[in-house]
């Protein structure tokens, strides 16, 4: 009987080693793509940098960064479709990102009161984990989707920036310059 009962602990702990293995492979294919999509988007039109994805991998702290994760990369795929002239006017997975976010904020907070309170509330949290768990492959694929038009798309990143940014620029007219002090301009005669 004992050996029995030792059997079914080192199958339950086997299924629950290989279930977190492959959850932590899915994330991490997961960090990646939203990291890459990120890299295709010009710097200056970025809100997030691309490593700060991997701050998903912190615990609880992954509940708040979901938030910036759902908006902040959305945005910055939307900035860079518009500076290429190829906005289509999507949220860019803005809008599942941020209910995803939601629904697992929910689903986890659901959770923890019902650990405390030592009141099951599975019926209502297992449909939650569904629900989450849909909208987090959406967006995945929508934002895989972006990264791989970002990625058929030509792009001068440094040619761009230099027009953009670094030009020479011509000195100031007379008109808006500032006057120096003590100094009057042909326009200010009048005044005195």
């Amino acid at each position: 009987m004992r050996n029995d009962a030792a059997e079914v602990v080192a199958v339950f702990l086997g299924f629950l080693c290989l279930f977190l293995i492959v959850a932590i492979v899915i994330v991490v294919f997961y960090l990646l793509t939203l990291q890459k999509a990120l890299s295709r988007v010009a710097p200056w039109n970025r809100l997030i940098e691309p490593g700060l994805v991997w701050l998903t991998l912190i615990p609880i702290f992954a509940h708040i960064w979901s938030f910036f994760i759902a908006t902040r990369i959305p945005d910055s795929l939307r900035n860079e479709f518009r500076s290429r002239g190829l906005d289509d006017g999507s949220d860019y997975g803005k809008g599942v990102g941020l209910a995803h976010a939601i629904i697992a904020v929910l689903s986890f907070a659901l959770n923890m009161v019902s650990r405390l309170s030592r009141q099951p509330v599975v019926i209502i949290t297992a449909p939650l984990g569904l629900v989450s768990l849909i909208l987090f492959i959406i967006f995945w694929v929508r934002i895989a989707g972006y990264s791989k038009k970002l990625a058929g798309l030509p792009y001068d990143y440094e040619g761009a920036h230099e027009d953009r940014y670094d030009s020479p620029r011509e000195p100031p007219s007379e008109a808006i310059r500032p006057a120096e002090p003590g100094a009057i301009r042909p326009d200010d005669r009048d005044r005195y």
